[in-house]
């Protein structure tokens, strides 16, 4: 390798690296950054079960391809207190070697100097930075897909079978990233058998084999689950069915809410129960409405082929353009102002690109990148075009868009003003039919407001989340979901006259909402209306037996009405909804003691302890012990509880009764005039007036 080389590449390296460091550094100011939503929650919710639980968890076949939850997962359990910088930098690694990777393929097709373009503009590429920084699989997507190109590349140069076996197991974890890959090996394979310049069904067998071993232990695991056989994943068939019908603009334009989740009951309520068998429901919805509007799915089709081809970025579940607002070094890489930065002209140059590569003949590595680049696009044209799905064939198309801007240099530096004329005029146009549409605004999506409300519901921050809130639902009032988050934040707010009449409202839109229902329990709780508080939380356990938010609040209700063995049933039935919650298991433990079954109530009050070191809990196990006559290991719980809090008034009051037990009077009253000192409880003054008594008698 020449020193330019090795100096190019270092200097490439560091610069995509602190690029990429210097994003991750400014976009941890986002609200999205620690809280994850949508696909990214989706995800990381599934990641932490997998790191706590069974290596193949779950109870349903995977409804995501899984390779990326799995990723993820190993970071949780390696970095349990850093997971969300710990992926994004692993993100971050991947980034700067898929910018190597795009060097080196652009580089062994079309020379040295149009590797380094395409190195370049693949270390500049704003939408690249941006999902580098979210808790998606793109970055992992662009990576094995370009491991994969580099290795077919590789393998089909030297022929050899560890190279085939290499390329084919590197297929497999692709295709467990995003299925889409699929249809490109499939290509590749007719095409090497069509080409025949090697021994194609001996290396490709070498080749497809590994993929098989690879995808087989995913197919394994979910025919297990359930007999119908999933693949990889059964989202497929509702992903093909959102971007193949005649409503096309609504289905693929569907937030989370009443909409979407009508949807997807759509296969349940036709009797359709396996993960299967829903797919193949959708799947069979889309190819009806293409047998019958033929015409129809033409057009639909042409319209998403120009729009995948469109300068800006299409948001899926998050508008990509609201990170700029967190991120200077992102408002210069990506932006949509009459031409959109970066696709908007890095898609108009690959088409450039690809029409002078086309003089060439089809074989590798020119060919592989072009049948790769025609195929994965096909791939994303036949679903749905967004931003998110086209990133994997986006640095294919910056090595051919290097070509064109290459060719551009040479004619001007060679004065070939004819040529020049000839590749300016089609850039042109291009230029401007790719950047004809225009990003939707992010001032005026409900969605994003939503999104915040949300993010700032689970930060605690109320006022912020019932601003967002109620900003999502006046541009989209019949928003239900964003409706609930204001109900709840108001419920916070100790708003709970609002908070009850944004939750009926909730219930009068969607009546199947449990969440709301308990809610409103709540509300009642709050309020001191028992029977009305019962009746949504019962109506809740009715729709939804397992619910154990619903369980947790009935038993609380049960509870403060004196039913302790009612509402320990309930309480321990809500478990599994948080068994890492302190409060549910000292409640659950103050329901048991006054049911009478003191062993399973210390056993909870334990297992709260383990959870957290909180002086209640202390405080009700030394309350046992001193039941039970065991004064010395009761007074060492409160002692320890003093430490944690050393003005716990239960704590002292305990103490007090020891020491006046034990004749030691002077020292009860003293503490216990102290504790009336800090305000008024009626335990500690029943029990100074005994002290009192007792020191006063003979």
């Amino acid at each position: 390798m020449a020193r330019s080389t090795r100096f190019f590449l270092g200097a490439l390296l560091l610069a995509a690296l602190a690029l990429r460091l210097g994003y991750l550094w400014e976009h941890s100011a986002s609200p999205f950054f620690y809280a994850p939503i949508v696909d990214a929650q989706t995800f990381l919710k599934q990641a932490q079960t997998l790191a706590s639980g069974p290596f193949w968890g779950g109870d349903e076949p995977y409804w995501q391809p899984p390779f990326y939850i799995y990723l993820l997962g190993f970071v949780y359990w390696l970095l349990p207190a850093s997971y969300f910088v710990g992926i994004r930098l692993v993100h971050v690694g991947l980034g700067v070697l898929s910018c190597l990777l795009v060097y080196a393929l652009a580089r062994h097709a079309f020379g040295e100097q149009v590797g380094r373009i395409a190195g370049v503009m693949a270390a500049l590429c704003g939408s690249l930075l941006y999902f580098e920084g979210e808790l998606l699989a793109v970055p992992v997507e662009v990576f094995l897909n370009l491991l994969l190109l580099y290795s077919l590349l590789l393998a089909w140069r030297r022929n050899r079978g560890r190279d085939w076996v290499l390329a084919g197991l590197i297929a497999g974890l692709t295709a467990l990233t995003r299925p889409n890959i699929l249809l490109f090996i499939a290509a590749f394979c007719a095409w090497a058998l069509w080409h025949r310049r090697i021994p194609a069904c001996r290396s490709l067998l070498f080749f497809i084999v590994p993929i098989a071993l690879v995808i087989s232990p995913v197919t394994y695991r979910n025919w297990t689950i359930e007999p119908d056989l999933v693949f990889i994943s059964s989202n497929a068939g509702v992903n093909f069915y959102i971007g193949n019908n005649a409503d096309y603009e609504r289905t693929v334009s569907l937030r989370p809410g009443m909409q979407w989740e009508a949807m997807i009951a759509e296969p349940a309520h036709s009797g359709h129960e396996t993960a299967a068998a829903r797919s193949a429901f959708f799947l069979g919805k889309a190819l009806d409405y293409i047998t019958a509007q033929p015409l129809d799915y033409l057009g639909l089709l042409c319209k998403k082929g120009f729009l995948f081809w469109s300068g800006p970025e299409t948001k899926r579940n998050q508008d990509i353009y609201y990170a700029r607002q967190h991120s200077r070094l992102l408002s210069l890489l990506l932006w949509d102002w009459y031409v959109s930065i970066p696709f908007g002209l890095i898609g108009p140059l690959s088409l450039l690109g690809l029409g002078l590569s086309m003089r060439g003949e089809w074989t590798p590595p020119i060919a592989l990148l072009r049948l790769y680049a025609l195929v994965y696009t096909a791939s994303v044209v036949l679903f749905f075009p967004a931003a998110r799905y086209r990133m994997p064939v986006v640095p294919v198309l910056i090595a051919f868009a290097a070509v064109a801007a290459f060719q551009l240099y040479l004619g001007v530096r060679r004065r070939a003003y004819i040529r020049t004329t000839l590749l300016a005029v089609p850039l042109g146009g291009l230029l401007i039919l790719c950047n004809l549409a225009e990003a939707a605004p992010t001032t005026e999506d409900a969605q994003l407001y939503f999104d915040l409300g949300e993010v700032h519901l689970r930060k605690r921050d109320y006022a912020r989340s019932a601003r967002y809130s109620h900003r999502a639902l006046e541009l989209a009032p019949e928003y239900n979901y964003a409706r609930h988050n204001l109900a709840v934040a108001y419920f916070h707010q100790e708003r709970y006259g609002e908070s009850e009449r944004e939750a009926l409202h909730t219930l009068a839109e969607n009546p199947r909402r449990g969440d709301t229902r308990v809610l409103l329990g709540r509300v009642y709780l709050a309020t001191n209306k028992p029977q009305q508080a019962a009746a949504h939380l019962r109506h809740a356990l009715e729709r939804d037996p397992e619910s154990g938010m619903a369980h947790y609040y009935y038993g609380r209700l049960l509870y403060r009405q004196g039913h302790y063995a009612a509402s320990a049933t309930h309480l321990q039935q809500a478990l599994p909804w948080q068994p890492q919650d302190f409060w549910l298991h000292y409640e659950l433990g103050r329901a048991l003691q006054q049911a009478g079954q003191t062993e399973a109530a210390l056993s909870q009050y334990q297992q709260a302890l383990s959870v957290e070191r909180r002086p209640e809990a202390l405080v009700a196990i030394g309350a046992l012990h001193l039941i039970a006559g065991h004064t010395a290991k009761a007074r060492t719980q409160f002692l320890q509880a003093l430490e944690l809090v050393p003005d716990n008034p239960e704590a002292h009051v305990n103490l007090a009764l020891i020491e006046l037990e034990n004749g030691d009077h002077a020292a009860a009253i003293d503490r216990l005039r102290q504790v009336l000192a800090r305000g008024p409880s009626p335990h500690a003054q029943r029990l100074l007036d005994e002290a009192h008594r007792r020191l006063e008698s003979p």
